[in-house]
Order: C-alpha cells, then structure tokens, then sequence
C-alpha cells in the first residue's frame, strides 16, 4: 500500500499538468501585462497629442495679435521675420499632428482651417508690405492633396521646404486643396486651382509638380522683376 502511494505521489502525468497550468498561468499574466502596458503608453500618447493640439491652438491665437500688433506700422517693424517663422514653425507641428491623429481627426480638421485662414491673412499681409515698404518678399502659396490622387505633393513640399530654409524672403503658405472655407475657395477660383500639387509664385500659377532648378528660376525671375520695377519708380 506504502508502494502504491509513493508512486502516485511521484505520477509524471501529474507534474506535466501542474508544469502546464503553471506556463498557462505565466502566459495570461504576461499578456494582461502588456495589454495594460499598451493601454497606458497609448494612453499618454492620446494626452500628449491632446495637449499638443491645446498648445498649437494658443500659439496660434498668440500669432494672431502679434500680427494684429505688427499692422499697425508695419514698415518699422522689426518682428515681421520672426512672425514669419513662427507662422512656418506652427505649420510644421500642425503637420505633425494630423501624421499622429489621422487626417481625417476633428481636431486636425479645426486646427487646418483657422490655420489657414491666419495663412491667407498673413498672405495679404506680405502684400501690402511688398507694396507699402519696398520690399521683395516671394509669396508663394502651394495647393496639396492629402487624398490618394496626389503621387508628387509629399515631394513638391520637401522642395519647397528646402527653398525656404535656403531663403527665408521666400514665403509658403500650404493649402490642402480639398478643404473648403469661403475665403480659400476665393482664392482657389481666383487662381483656377483645378490639380495638385498647383504652385503660385506672386499670382502666377504653375500648375502641376515643378522640379527644384524650375522653382528657383522662377523665383529668380519675380524678383528680377520686382527689382526692375522698383528702380523704374525710383
């Protein structure tokens, strides 16, 4: 009798099914683990994006009255640059949070058109400082598309990037074509904007992707005249 017990106190079918309950157990904890793991980090991606999204909102805000302040004797003013920067500065982080949340996100939807609407009235801005000071400043406005019929616009941003980094009198005000607001679809009928990408450099349009040697003799060209002009007035 003594026998039989030690054996099936030393039964190998009974030490498998405890090793398995065991890894089963181990397993479950793991996963639990890393389920709530991810829940916490995407968590705080969610919160960091949301306060991101506060920020640009009173960046931009700020940006308005700093342009409001500057319109007031605009040819003295020695924050027209930097207002110009960080308009481009809020442009890129609005492009880094509709990468995050989605293009399709309430929030970036918003965001995109009261930026644009401080963009085009930035624009006209420029306008008149290039009128009203003499000054030479390219204004060039780029019309994009975030949908699938746009092979070139990623590109035709990067070169556009490059050419403001490399001048900063060059000034891009980007537009996602397919966004609609009274006072972009002003501008988009104005220009005819029909495809993109579609580039106009100081009211001249160039529809279609335009290589960086074209864009900069196009530049090269607008300011040659604008030159011109100014020594003919003079």
């Amino acid at each position: 009798m003594a026998k039989k017990r030690h054996l099936q106190e030393h039964n190998p079918k009974k030490i498998d099914s405890q090793k398995y309950l065991f890894v089963l157990v181990l397993t479950i904890l793991i996963f639990t683990a890393g389920l709530l793991l991810g829940n916490w980090v995407a968590s705080k991606k969610y919160k960091s994006l949301q306060n991101m999204g506060q920020t640009l909102r009173t960046d931009i805000i700020a940006l308005e009255l700093q342009q409001d302040l500057i319109e007031a004797d605009p040819c003295k003013s020695a924050g027209l640059a930097p207002l110009s920067e960080q308009l481009y500065t809020l442009g890129t982080r609005l492009d880094f949070m509709e990468s995050r949340l989605g293009k399709n996100n309430e929030d970036v939807i918003r965001l995109k058109q009261y930026y644009s609407l401080l963009e085009i009235r930035h624009w006209l801005f420029m306008k008149k400082i290039n009128e009203e000071c003499n000054q030479n400043n390219i204004l060039v406005l780029y019309f994009y598309s975030n949908l699938d019929d746009c092979s070139k616009c990623e590109e035709q941003g990067y070169v556009l990037s490059y050419l403001h980094k490399k001048d900063p009198s060059i000034m891009i005000y980007s537009f996602d074509k397919n966004m609609h607001n009274p006072a972009l679809d002003t501008i988009k009928k104005e220009f005819n904007i029909q495809e993109a990408p579609t580039i106009v450099i100081n009211e001249e349009v160039y529809a279609g992707y335009q290589s960086r040697e074209a864009l900069e003799e196009a530049i090269k060209k607008h300011k040659e005249e604008k030159e011109e002009k100014h020594t003919a007035g003079e």
